[in-house]
C-alpha cells in the first residue's frame, strides 16, 4: 500500500478515507472476474477447436462402419415392413369396416326414434307446454280420463 491509502497517512483527508474503504466489492469482484475470464479465454477457445477435431475425426471412422451395418441391415428391415404392412392393412381395414358399422347403427337408432306426436318435438326434447284437450290424458300421465282438473273428485 502506499503512503495515501494507510489510514491516517500525511495528507489524506479522513472523508476521503472513508470513501476509499467503502469501495464497491461486489465492483472490485466483478473486475476481477472480468480479467480471469479473459485470461482463459483463449484456453477454452484452444480446447474447444481440439475437441472439435477430435470429434470430427471420430466421426470419419465411425461413418463407414455405421453405412456398412445399415446397408447390411436394410434387407431384414425391409422383409419385416413386407411380412408386417399386410397385417397392418387387415387391422385398419377391419376397424374401418367396424367404425362404418357403429355409425350406421347410430344412425338406424335415431331414425327410428318417433318424434313426439303430441307436440311435434323431436324425442328427448320438451314439448311447447301446451295442455291436452279435455277428457284425454298425456301421454305417460298417470291420471285416467274424466279425473283431470284440480284434483277433487268428479261429480
Amino acid at each position: 500500500m502506499t503512503q495515501e491509502n494507510e489510514p491516517g497517512a500525511a495528507g489524506t483527508d479522513p472523508g476521503t478515507e472513508s470513501q476509499e474503504a467503502r469501495r464497491d466489492p461486489v465492483r472490485e469482484l466483478q473486475v476481477r472476474l472480468e480479467a480471469a475470464l479473459d485470461e482463459v479465454r483463449p484456453k477454452i477457445r484452444h480446447a474447444m477447436e481440439e475437441l472439435d477435431a477430435k470429434v470430427d475425426a471420430a466421426m470419419a471412422e465411425v461413418r463407414p462402419r455405421a453405412e456398412s451395418a445399415m446397408k447390411e441391415v436394410r434387407p431384414r428391415v425391409d422383409e419385416f415392413v413386407s411380412e408386417v404392412q399386410p397385417r397392418l392393412d387387415n387391422l385398419l381395414e377391419r376397424l374401418s369396416r367396424k367404425i362404418e358399422e357403429l355409425r350406421k347403427d347410430l344412425s338406424e337408432r335415431a331414425a327410428r326414434r318417433p318424434d313426439d306426436e303430441t307436440t311435434g318435438a323431436p324425442a328427448g326434447q320438451l314439448g311447447s307446454g301446451s295442455e291436452a284437450p279435455v277428457g284425454t290424458a298425456e301421454p305417460g300421465s298417470s291420471v285416467p280420463p274424466g279425473q283431470e282438473g284440480d284434483g277433487s273428485p268428479g261429480v
